[in-house]
């Protein structure tokens, strides 16, 4: 008889120190760590590999005056919806929210779409946040609105449409023109359309527009498909009622046609291509259809005025005589051309980068609204050519004195190709001369009325400028500075300790982009302590600061005193 087989047992429990030894005996591979394989927190990381991310702290910004109680009512609400909607999937909200006062729901509304705009689906919006007479739908603050491909549900009630006058549907990409033609058709009561950036918007809504709207006085088609023919059809019936028109990144072929309803006596608030009385082939400075001959570097050459158009440069003031606002982005003119504007521009865009424009030009614009202007963009300018080939430092001087006496200017923003304008004139004198252009402000008016100021240029800012003219330490309220946005993004500055000393004559500021520059850890100290409502400081790539600071810069200030206080 054969031996009976044995079934395999379980191996006896090895004790810990056979096993340590069985452990010894492996070959260990050590694998090296690094940011992939690492546990520690982000910051560490990214401050042992080096790394440069988006760095920019944020902190709850200083109220600026004693809040009411409708005040913390609204905030309650606002930064506590996500929680109290996932309760009962938003029923006991909408029960209360029907209770509320259309006053508050509006700006309860503002507040939710700022805290909570990634999880708004289509369907709370449609349900809840539909409030007449506005139809509110930022699609930048909005992701379920700016990726929507169907945007039928936001027509409203059949019983409260009627009630609708404005219509907001702004940066929703994906949104069909049949269906942004849709809404507009069950709202026949629209005086107000803002569609920049829904770029699939074309001729089916304007058509829609024309035979529905009869009461529009607002349109705003920047960032759409719209053409000529559809600017033409527009203009011929609302012509005379228009407040506010804007487009941009429309050809023109026929100016006398498309423009034959003027004057447009009611138009204040305007934007238009700076290319409008270029040839349609010249708009786009990446058209390929562009010929070398038609270039100065990279932007399409300037075309004088066509004496048979009825629009010229020269009699703008007789088409808009009422203009407030003007925005011609990427304006594309010759040397020596003039721009007549009738008095009481308050707002004027020539556009940030851009193509060079004739600084003859903007001196001749700024001269009759010193009195009115409070807001201005500017980018690449160019003066003219000297003798000896090169810019004329002159030219800067004299716009520079201008804007000095720009009295009521509350927003100034300087900002150029960082990468050069390739014109060799434009970069020259924007080099040497930029800081003509704004220093004698930023020493004399500016500092009563400035609230914005941007600057963007290749040339080194002086951190003398923003010293004042009296002594810092005998500041006053009466001539405390009321700046609270200052933006200096990848800009030389020639010596950080004096501009953070220089900061403390802005003890109003609130938001500060130093991103790009050798700001220091210890410059910071020195804001930071000086300018105690800032909220947001951007310090992206900023090589001064230690890379644990940049995105937690207030902690590392507090931090830092506590371990002043415990020694």
């Amino acid at each position: 008889m054969p031996p009976k087989r044995l079934t395999p047992t379980k191996r006896p429990y090895q004790s810990s120190d056979e096993s340590s030894l069985r452990k010894k005996t492996k070959t260990s591979i050590k694998v090296q760590r690094s940011i992939w394989n690492s546990k520690r927190d982000l910051d560490q990381l990214v401050s042992d590999s080096n790394l440069s991310t988006s760095s920019i702290s944020i902190r709850n910004p200083k109220l600026r005056e004693l809040p009411t109680l409708v005040k913390f009512t609204i905030n309650s609400i606002s930064r506590g919806f996500k929680r109290l909607w996932e309760i009962d999937e938003g029923y006991s909200f909408k029960i209360a929210w029907n209770y509320l006062p259309l006053h508050l729901k509006i700006e309860i509304r503002q507040m939710i779409f700022k805290w909570w705009g990634s999880f708004l689906t289509l369907k709370i919006l449609s349900e809840v946040f539909l409030i007449p007479p506005h139809l509110y739908l930022p699609g930048e603050l909005l992701s379920s609105v700016s990726s929507a491909d169907h945007i039928k549900q936001f027509i409203p009630p059949s019983d409260t449409r009627s009630a609708y006058t404005v219509l907001t549907l702004k940066h929703a990409s994906k949104a069909s023109d049949i269906g942004i033609a849709g809404i507009i058709h069950h709202l026949p009561n629209l005086e107000s359309i803002n569609l920049k950036g829904c770029n699939l918007c074309s001729s089916r809504t304007v058509k829609t527009i024309l035979n529905k709207c009869e009461n529009l006085r607002k349109i705003n088609l920047k960032g759409t498909k719209i053409i000529e023919k559809d600017i033409k059809a527009l203009l011929d019936k609302f012509g005379n009622q228009l407040e506010v028109f804007k487009i941009d990144n429309v050809s023109f072929d026929n100016i006398n046609e498309t423009f034959s309803s003027l004057p447009f006596s009611k138009i204040t608030h305007l934007c238009l291509p700076g290319t409008i009385l270029n040839l349609s082939n010249q708009n786009s400075k990446y058209s390929s259809s562009l010929s070398s001959s038609t270039l100065i570097g990279y932007y399409p050459q300037p075309k004088p005025n066509n004496l048979e158009n009825i629009i010229k440069w020269s009699n703008f003031n007789e088409i808009f005589p009422n203009l407030i606002q003007l925005n011609l982005k990427g304006l594309l003119i010759p040397e020596n051309t003039i721009i007549n504007l009738n008095k009481g521009l308050r707002k004027l865009i020539l556009g940030s980068n851009g193509p060079p424009i004739p600084i003859e030009t903007l001196i001749k614009i700024l001269k009759n609204q010193k009195d009115t202007i409070n807001y201005l963009s500017i980018g690449n300018i160019k003066s003219k050519i000297t003798n000896s080939g090169s810019s004329n430092e002159n030219d800067f001087l004299r716009l520079g004195e201008i804007l000095k006496e720009c009295k009521n200017l509350e927003i100034f923003k300087f900002i150029t190709d960082q990468n050069g304008s390739k014109d060799s004139i434009c970069d020259s004198g924007l080099n040497k001369y930029s800081n003509l252009i704004y220093s004698f402000g930023l020493k004399d008016n500016w500092r009563k009325t400035l609230k914005t100021l941007s600057l963007c240029l290749p040339q080194t800012i002086e951190s003398s400028i923003f010293f004042p003219s009296f002594n810092i330490d005998e500041m006053t309220e009466e001539n405390i500075s009321p700046l609270e946005q200052l933006e200096l993004p990848s800009t030389n500055i020639d010596n950080t300790k004096d501009f953070a000393v220089a900061l403390r004559g802005f003890p109003k500021l609130r938001s500060l982009d130093l991103s790009g520059t050798t700001i220091t850890d210890d410059d910071m100290k020195i804001i930071l302590d000086s300018c105690p409502l800032l909220s947001r400081i951007d310090l992206t790539s900023c090589r001064g600061i230690n890379v644990r600071h940049r995105r937690n810069i207030f902690k590392a200030l507090q931090q830092h005193e506590e371990r002043i206080e415990l020694y």
